[in-house]
């Protein structure tokens, strides 16, 4: 009973760890660090060794699935460089000598003993470090969860009703098959298997055949444990999770073939071969496993193309994910800072184009919102946030003062079109409180339709006064005329929702229908006053030579003949 408990809270720790590693990593990854991780992992050779050492250590594809999801969705790494990771991280699980030499249980106990430290000195209270204490105790409990696994694991061979059974194995391939599967599944690791395969033929209690079978099983539990991590995520992160399935499942058909050819068609060359090295059967299952890795890749690149393309019409990125990524910034143009300017003012004014669709569940003419308003705020205040550290890093870049003070510009726009996304939302859900519900006498039905038609002249009227703003910021350079308009559109509005609230005050609504609609009026009232705000930076001279510029880049470059 204590075997099977261990077991237990050792996928307990696991996943503890792993949620913590996801949820702090995205935290913790900032543009800095994004740089470098981008820089170290750029070619072939790099990410082939961060695979192999990501694989080794963690001695889980599974684990280093969810660092990679971590990093694609926090903009660290791009998705189609985490395909070739994961190949390597399968290879690298292989690696049983190395897995011997580092002790697992000691360095998580002092990954858990510096969290420990970091707690009691107070330095997860600390905003820079929060995150990163909290990975660091992700890191360690996947560890010794992982050692919990596979030191309940190495306790089963010494069960008395597992020795009754074991030699059976040898003779029935097919539950040989199954129990690798089942186990690797559980242990969320192949590697597991085939340690625990190893012991037993060190042992003389199977042989090679069942402790074939039980390493070819331990590929398939290895593909269901990766199914089983997919059910909740979508897009890029699905697309990784799927992959290791594939690649599991295309090396398992691909290494039963050379099994069986290797058995029963050609008189066992692999063994013949094996025996010119004089190993032994721990060894041979161990190369064994090596043969079931490289036979995997194989596979995988054999049948890169058809397998990407089945990911992407099964995967595809969601709406949410594909609006939390920028359009046109990216690290390439810090070097050049007019370039920069204008992709950071040009990304501006695509999140500000945007800003009505926040609306669009509350029109009655609009079509159908594709996602609701706090849902593209939490994506798109992820582009904001790039814009600014975008901002921030070409203004200690580029230190004239010409660029310092239209960086500041663009940077008070983005402060702008954060706090119009958060008030856009909050409008939203008063809007919702204060037209729900059809419940009660006349008097309260005819209450409701009341603050009904007046919300919706709000939302009409800042839906068109957003657009103007779109469009106006959108041209080159604005008109006397386009801004002047804007200008009107933009007028303080605090004495007329100071008189519909006074109206209302005295009305009959119920106290929380009340209460909603001095919400809405109050964040609509916030909402104008942040346009005009956006406005008054459109016309400042600085904000000018932006455009200027945008317009001066915008121009087609003549073609030499």
């Amino acid at each position: 009973m204590t075997i099977f408990i261990s077991l237990f809270a050792g996928l307990g720790l696991f996943f503890i760890g792993v949620r913590l590693i996801s949820s702090n990593l995205r935290q913790v990854i900032g543009r800095r660090l994004r740089q470098l991780i981008a820089r170290a992992v750029t070619g072939p050779g790099s990410l082939a060794l961060f695979g192999l050492l990501a694989g080794a250590v963690m001695q889980s594809v599974n684990a280093v699935i969810h660092v990679l999801v971590a990093l694609v969705t926090a903009g660290a790494m791009d998705r189609k460089r985490a395909f070739p990771i994961i190949r390597w991280a399968n290879l690298g699980t292989s690696a049983l000598a190395l897995v011997a030499a580092i002790d697992l249980h000691a360095l998580a106990l002092c990954l858990v003993g510096l969290t420990g430290i970091a707690y009691y000195r107070q330095i997860d209270q600390s905003t820079r470090w929060r995150h990163a204490v909290g990975a660091l105790l992700g890191l360690g409990l996947l560890f010794l969860g992982t050692d919990f696994i596979k030191s309940g694991a190495a306790l089963l061979r010494t069960e008395p009703w597992l020795r009754l059974h074991i030699s059976e194995l040898g003779v029935w391939l097919l539950p040989s098959f199954a129990i690798g599967a089942a186990v690797a599944w559980a242990a969320q690791s192949s590697t597991t298997v085939v340690v625990i395969t190893m012991s037993l033929a060190a042992g003389g209690l199977i042989g090679w055949n069942g402790g074939a079978m039980l390493v070819m099983g331990a590929g398939l539990g290895s593909a269901a444990s990766a199914w089983s991590l997919a059910g909740r995520l979508q897009g890029s992160a699905r697309q990784l999770v799927l992959f290791q399935v594939l690649l599991r499942l295309q090396g398992l058909v691909l290494t039963l073939a050379f099994y069986a050819g290797n058995r029963w068609l050609l008189d066992d060359p692999f063994g013949r071969l094996l025996d010119q090295f004089q190993m032994g059967l721990p060894a041979r299952l161990a190369a064994f496993y090596m043969v079931v890795q490289l036979l995997s890749d194989l596979a995988s690149r054999a049948l890169e193309a058809p397998s990407l393309r089945w990911l992407e019409a099964w995967a595809a990125p969601s709406l949410q994910e594909n609006l939390s990524k920028p359009h046109f910034v990216h690290d390439e143009a810090l070097d050049e800072a007019e370039t920069a300017l204008l992709l950071a003012d040009k990304e501006q004014q695509r999140l500000l184009a945007c800003l009505p669709a926040y609306l669009d569940a509350l029109r009655q003419d609009a079509p159908a919102a594709l996602t609701t308003a706090d849902q593209r705020q939490a994506a798109e205040s992820q582009v904001l946030q790039l814009c600014e550290q975008f901002l921030v890093e070409l203004a200690d870049r580029q230190r004239s003062r010409d660029v310092l003070e239209r960086s500041m510009v663009l940077r008070d726009r983005n402060r702008l079109l954060a706090s119009l996304q958060e008030s856009l939302v909050e409008l939203h859900q008063a809007a919702q409180v204060a037209s729900g519900g059809d419940e009660g006498d006349d008097d309260d039905k005819a209450g409701r339709a009341t603050v009904a038609q007046l919300l919706d002249q709000l939302v009409q009227s800042l839906h068109m006064m957003l657009e103007a703003l779109a469009e106006t910021a959108a041209r080159a350079q604005p008109d006397a005329e386009d801004l002047e308009l804007l200008r009107s559109l933009t007028h303080d509005r605090s004495e007329l929702m100071d008189g519909i609230r006074r109206r209302l005050q005295g009305s009959d609504l119920e106290a929380g229908l009340r209460q909603a609609v001095f919400s809405a009026t109050t964040v609509f009232e916030r909402c104008v006053w942040l346009a005009r705000r956006y406005v008054l930076l459109l016309d400042s001279p600085l904000a000018a030579t932006i455009t200027a510029t945008v317009a001066a880049k915008a121009t087609p470059p003549t073609t030499k003949t």
